[in-house]
């Protein structure tokens, strides 16, 4: 049975919860975007036995994101098929200021392009096409970009010093017009994480230019280690045993890390 996701939007009540995506606090009051994953009566079992209290009540919690991180929650591929087509769906959207309900619109428009409409809604367009010439010209007439860029939109400064973010953005917008290939390249040569949309890959690149690159984590040594300049956290989410073929948890954070020199291509 598919799984029914619902998503949720409100000001922090306190700054005890973490963001799934950088594993930052989020500060009170700060607008953060919640992912609740429904459980329904046949998930309730597992093997034929029935799941404990604890496992349906982790399986049932929302999780929070940053807003500037919420676009990285998933891939594009999963957001589109699952985020509703416009933020004005979300829970206690109405409730916002109008200046951060404006936020969001955009940030939608950002991650599902600027028609605002999911795979579903472009999907259930196509089918009653009822032909694949009017589906191709369906796609056609859809605009590429949205109004406000996502980079911009999710670019904070957060523990950055002004001159150290004045330098990524720029480097940001000349890296814009570098291909994937050339990207990852860079990242390779790095032993930097290489997965993400193209505007992963070009943040990743101008930050490592500016402030390092980011070494194995200390303490599995395995796993690639993640920095939220929100926070200024360091922190390792573990890496996958081929010998074991397991995925292996690492809950290791810290704000103080040495950074490796970086090398361009």
């Amino acid at each position: 049975m598919p799984k029914t996701h619902c998503f949720s939007v409100e000001y922090a009540k306190s700054s005890m919860s973490t963001c799934r995506v950088c594993m930052a606090k989020i500060v009170k009051d700060s607008l953060r975007v919640g992912h609740t994953q429904m459980v329904a009566e046949n998930d309730l079992t597992a093997g034929g036995k029935e799941v404990d209290a604890q496992t349906l009540a982790l399986a049932a919690a929302t999780r929070w994101h940053h807003f500037e991180c919420f676009p990285r929650m998933k891939g594009s591929k999963w957001m589109s098929a699952n985020l509703p087509p416009s933020a004005d769906q979300l829970d206690r959207f109405k409730v916002l200021k109008k200046a951060d309900q404006k936020k969001l619109r955009d940030l939608w428009k950002g991650i599902l392009g600027e028609s605002g409409k999911s795979a579903k809604d472009s999907g259930k367009r196509k089918a009653e096409a009822g032909t694949e010439s009017t589906a191709k010209a369906a796609k056609m007439k859809r605009p590429a970009a949205a109004t406000a860029p996502l980079s911009k939109l999710t670019s904070v400064q957060g523990v950055l010093t002004p001159a150290q973010f004045k330098k990524i953005q720029a480097l940001e917008d000349q890296l814009s017009s570098c291909t994937t290939a050339v990207l990852i390249a860079e990242l390779q040569k790095n032993s930097q994480t290489r997965t993400g949309k193209k505007e992963d890959l070009v943040s990743r690149v101008a930050e490592g230019r500016v402030l390092g690159a980011l070494p194995a984590c200390p303490r599995c040594t395995h796993g690639q280690v993640h920095w939220s300049r929100l926070g200024g956290w360091f922190s390792c989410p573990g890496y996958f045993d081929k010998g074991d073929m397991l995925q292996k948890r690492c809950f290791w954070r810290s704000k103080e890390l040495r950074r490796k020199a970086w090398k361009r291509t």
